[in-house]
């Protein structure tokens, strides 16, 4: 499994990602091939830093 995918597992999966991002469903699954843009990356990062950190493995800075 990639990171993108793990990342929209922990956040609680496809359906509670698109409804935090105001976005379908649809376009969220192809998040998992395509990896998750970076805007969006970066607004789920301010969301859930937490999370973000655990899975990418990155510091604070």
């Amino acid at each position: 499994m990639n990171k993108d995918s793990e990342f929209i597992d922990a956040l609680g999966g496809v359906s509670k990602v698109a409804k935090i991002c105001g976005i379908t469903k649809g376009a969220v699954s192809q998040w998992r091939k395509k990896g998750i843009p970076k805007a969006q990356l970066n607004y789920l990062k301010i969301l859930h830093i937490k999370t973000y950190m655990n899975i990418f493995h990155m510091r604070k800075q």
